[in-house]
């Protein structure tokens, strides 16, 4: 008896990661960065990433955990417990996310260096199963560049 609950608990295990029906990687990119909360030693951003959905099946997820770099330099940390990804589909999560004094002052050093043409940002992550029977990870690489003022001005 104990044996046929491990074994249909390892089958129903496997069908919902089969059910997901993830073939390619989902693209994930920054929509926008909003700051909350600015105190001497932690910051708190609102992000909205937007998820695009390539493939044939639903992406059902109920939890969000992920990294933020930027420039290369750990920058800030999120979770969130929306989720859904409609087939061929996309969807914008807004998430909270936490950065530390540190992270600032790093960036802020560099910005002062005069060389950037803007930033790169690096997401990486994982949606959590609805049901908790997985994840599937994610590691997109993106860039913004600054305004270069190149419009023209009046005589």
């Amino acid at each position: 008896m104990r044996m046929r609950a491990v074994i249909l608990a390892c089958l129903l295990g496997l069908s919902a990661c089969a059910g997901w029906g993830v073939r390619e990687p989902l693209n994930v990119t920054i929509a926008d960065i909003t700051p909350l909360e600015m105190t001497v030693l932690e910051q708190r951003y609102t992000v909205k990433v937007r998820l695009l959905n390539p493939n044939d099946a639903e992406i059902a997820f109920d939890g969000v955990a992920f990294d933020l770099e930027i420039n290369g330099k750990p920058f800030a940390k999120g979770v969130s417990s929306r989720g859904g990804v409609p087939r061929f589909g996309e969807a914008v999560i807004e998430m909270q996310v936490v950065s530390g004094l540190q992270n600032i002052l790093r960036q802020i050093a560099q910005l002062q260096k005069g060389d950037r043409a803007g930033f790169t940002y690096r997401i990486k992550g994982r949606l959590h199963s609805t049901g908790g029977f997985g994840f599937i990870p994610f590691d997109t690489k993106g860039e913004f560049a600054f305004p270069t003022g190149g419009g023209k001005s009046g005589s």
